[in-house]
């Protein structure tokens, strides 16, 4: 895959993934203590000792999200969202951010298909239908 299809791909999932971590149904607290990556930057001790900032930012999802590590491939989805909102969808731009740089990051692109699979879990959970990205042009 080219760079620019990598680059391509990854804008599309981003902004699904956006789109559906905006609109978490409300059984999920809105809460935004727990989630707190609408300023975050890599902290630049860790870039230094993981040797990246890709590296530096898996660590800081894996200590937010799954702390005691993530279920397996087998469980209905890898961690649970502790609560919702601004917070939380900023893990996006985190991703974004990151992903421009590396666009073709496995650990990212993993990261990314996590976050999708446990907000497709609460929708489900919730017996609601997963909203498109059209969903959010339409509310601007």
């Amino acid at each position: 895959m080219s760079f620019f299809d990598a680059v391509s791909r990854n804008d599309t999932k981003l902004q699904r993934l956006r789109t559906a971590l905006t609109h978490l149904p409300d059984c999920i607290p809105l809460d935004n203590s727990k989630y707190q990556f609408e300023h975050f930057t890599p902290d630049p001790e860790k870039v230094e000792e993981y040797g990246s900032a890709e590296a530096a930012v898996n660590n800081a999802l894996e200590v937010t999200f799954a702390p005691k590590g993530r279920k397996n491939e087998s469980a209905p989805c890898p961690f649970e969202f502790q609560g919702r909102g601004p917070g939380l969808v900023a893990v996006v731009d985190v991703l974004v951010s990151v992903l421009q740089e590396n666009p073709q990051s496995a650990l990212l692109h993993k990261w990314t298909d996590n976050l999708w699979r446990a907000a497709v879990y609460h929708y489900k959970s919730a017996n609601m239908i997963v909203p498109d990205i059209e969903t959010d042009m339409m509310a601007a």
